[in-house]
């Protein structure tokens, strides 16, 4: 195929009824657009237009040449619009991917918000607990909560906020039982998030004394959702780590019980995890700083958060 340029320069020079007004018109030199044409009808072996000193003349086969250029030059500009619209309104589809309980407690309300803000985004929702592998299972977002650093130096990673955790139990499992040292763990079944580890364990940090300490389990339900780890606890299988903003709401009502309240079980990062900035649309970017900016709001609103 030959360049498209010279169409558009050919197309250019008809438009505007000879070489010097093209010229003046687009900003490209006359003698440019003269030999560009010249070389594509000697290339070619046909005339599509009659010049002379005084004339400028298109031929029917340039006429009918100048038509076809036509299309072409608006279905470009149709495709140029397409990413102008772009650039001004965010739209498109989005594949986000995060654990079920985050978008519930953490995430949904920013996500519901933002597509009422943005009609045309659609999104595409993976909710997992699994860390996913953002080329291979083709996500845009991974919104995510990590308890160490990244790995993959490939991927952008940003830290949002901070979120602790905290152990609890259901009134049903304890049976009026109270656990006043952390020793005492160890009467009661454990449920964890995560089935492939080689070993558990609680880390526990007292909230006024900065002691660590690590209680190893043998865990009687394992899940690989952070769903199935909360619904258990409710349902009295065992005492389990949790993001205190999942319980604090059932802390207060009673469903479950805070054990050990001077100890911190875990803290966690919240994570936005995508693959590159180059050339990044601008619904991801406006997504990034919706979710950075609410998160980080909630964390001034809540207990649980530290920035």
């Amino acid at each position: 195929m030959h360049s498209f340029d010279d169409y558009y320069y050919f197309y250019l020079v008809v438009k505007h009824g000879g070489f010097s007004t093209a010229s003046e018109a687009s900003g490209i030199t006359k003698s440019k657009l003269s030999r560009r044409i010249l070389d594509m009808e000697t290339r070619l072996n046909i005339s599509l237009i009659q010049r002379s000193t005084r004339h400028f003349k298109v031929t029917p086969l340039g006429q009918e040449f100048f038509e076809e250029c036509s299309k072409v030059i608006a279905q470009v500009e149709c495709a140029e619009n397409v990413l102008l619209r772009q650039k001004s309104e965010p739209q498109g589809l989005i594949k986000i991917s995060c654990p079920s309980v985050m978008m519930h407690f953490q995430i949904r309300n920013l996500l519901n918000q933002f597509l009422k803000d943005y009609p045309k985004v659609q999104i595409e929702l993976e909710l997992t607990s699994r860390r996913v592998d953002l080329i291979h299972d083709d996500i845009d977002l991974a919104i995510r909560t990590s308890f160490q650093g990244n790995e993959d130096s490939s991927l952008i990673v940003r830290d949002v906020i901070k979120t602790t955790h905290c152990l609890v139990a259901s009134p049903a499992l304890l049976q009026q039982q109270t656990i006043e040292h952390f020793s005492e763990l160890h009467h009661f079944p454990s449920i964890v998030l995560g089935t492939q580890k080689q070993q558990y364990i609680w880390l526990l940090n007292n909230l006024q004394h900065n002691e660590k300490i690590e209680i190893p389990l043998t865990p009687r339900v394992k899940c690989n959702d952070l769903a199935g780890v909360y619904y258990a606890v409710k349902d009295g299988l065992g005492i389990a780590d949790l993001p205190y903003l999942t319980v604090h709401e059932d802390i207060r009502s009673g469903k479950l019980i805070h054990l050990l309240p001077e100890w911190c079980s875990n803290i966690g990062t919240v994570q936005l995890v995508y693959a590159s900035r180059k050339g990044q649309r601008l619904v991801m970017e406006k997504l990034i700083d919706t979710l950075m900016t609410g998160l980080r709001e909630m964390a001034e609103q809540y207990e649980g958060y530290h920035l």
